[in-house]
């Protein structure tokens, strides 16, 4: 199950989303690949979608929900070989 994370919103509001990756054990990481999707609710359409800034380890995603109401915001990372996602859930509001 990937993690999932809350984050309340005001409307209107566009607000980075950050995540920082860490290995174990202790070592660089780097991201060479970062997508993003919003949807409303979990099981939505997808409303907004784009590439992820990325530098090293830390991954960005600017985000401005549209209405009131649950989101779920979807980060697709790489760290070769695998492919990882994180779901943070914005409450908007």
């Amino acid at each position: 199950m990937s993690p999932t994370y809350k984050m309340d919103w005001i409307l209107g509001e566009d607000k980075y989303v950050d995540l920082e990756v860490r290995s174990r054990p202790a070592g660089p990481v780097v991201v060479p690949r970062a997508v993003w999707n919003l949807k409303r609710n979990i099981e939505g359409t997808i409303e907004q979608t784009g590439t992820c800034e990325v530098d090293g380890g830390r991954i960005g995603v600017l985000v401005e929900p549209q209405q009131v109401g649950a989101y779920t915001l979807e980060i697709t990372y790489e760290i070769p070989p695998e492919t990882r996602k994180v779901r943070v859930m914005l409450d908007v509001r």
